[in-house]
């Protein structure tokens, strides 16, 4: 297994092995449990959603993000941006005899906006009918629910959420404001208090945490502020790492683990 990369981690969108580490079995858009296969794919999808494409880059990184989706099997119907919060996303759609749609958002870049967005964490005052959440996850939701929300309601498919880190904890604000057919997060952070994982329940059966190995991530913001996770955990289990000499010397080259862990390539290999 090749060693994970500081661009791993840092810039997945520049990598070039798109639905290529690996074969994909068609997607079964009929269930909302939890399904590997299901999971692969929208743990892939979580990683070209990192790509900027003709919106944002002139010219764009080549093959372009539609390029790549379009080699997958699907069509990019809208990409969503906030020049304000920095927030992204978008709405792929599937044909065939049972069409299907997934929204994915984007995790944190390397941009000054993104890295407000993860400290905003706001107070939550647990005040008596109002579910308290993470105040920057929220108001990066907001700088683009009204376009996402009237694109959605343009669908009669199935629409499955997702996205990795920051982009799994919009995902999750997300199916709050609008039921998904399921929701698989990856490498996501706690995004609200209890009564925030209470109000999910009707689509309890249909969240999907996946978490790998030591994800150093998923551990914030920490349970001490009475954040807590949603859906039901599934857990990946990294290979047990070669100790030999030139793997010790290449590994103050690399992230250390709790970050390795992270990176978006790592739940794509370890599914």
């Amino acid at each position: 297994m090749p060693k994970t990369t500081w661009n791993d981690l840092l810039y997945p969108g520049n990598a070039t092995d798109f639905f290529s580490r690996r074969p994909f079995s068609p997607f079964d858009p009929s269930s909302g449990a939890y399904n590997p296969n299901n999971a692969l794919w929208l743990a892939e999808l979580s990683r070209p959603v990192y790509r900027h494409d003709a919106e944002e880059n002139t010219p764009p990184a080549q093959p372009t993000q539609t390029e790549i989706l379009k080699k997958a099997g699907c069509t990019k119907r809208q990409f969503f941006n906030s020049t304000f919060t920095g927030t992204q996303a978008i709405l792929v759609e599937f044909d065939g005899a049972t069409p299907f749609a997934m929204l994915v958002f984007r995790g944190t870049e390397q941009d000054p906006k993104d890295f407000i967005t993860d400290l905003t964490l706001g107070k939550l005052r647990h005040r008596k009918g109002r579910i308290d959440v993470h105040e920057g996850f929220r108001e990066a939701l907001d700088s683009v629910w009204r376009e996402i929300d009237s694109a959605l309601k343009q669908l009669r498919c199935p629409i499955f959420f997702t996205g990795h880190s920051l982009g799994a904890a919009l995902a999750t604000l997300a199916a709050a404001r609008r039921a998904p057919a399921a929701l698989y997060i990856f490498g996501s952070p706690r995004v609200g208090d209890a009564d925030f994982v209470n109000s999910l329940q009707g689509i309890a059966n249909g969240i999907h945490r996946v978490v790998d190995d030591e994800d150093g991530v998923t551990h914030v913001p920490p349970e001490a502020l009475d954040f807590r996770h949603v859906g039901t955990l599934h857990q990946l289990t990294a290979p047990t790492a070669h100790r030999s000499i030139m793997a010790w010397l290449t590994s103050w080259c690399s992230p250390p683990k709790f970050l390795a862990d992270h990176a978006p390539v790592n739940y794509v290999d370890r599914i």
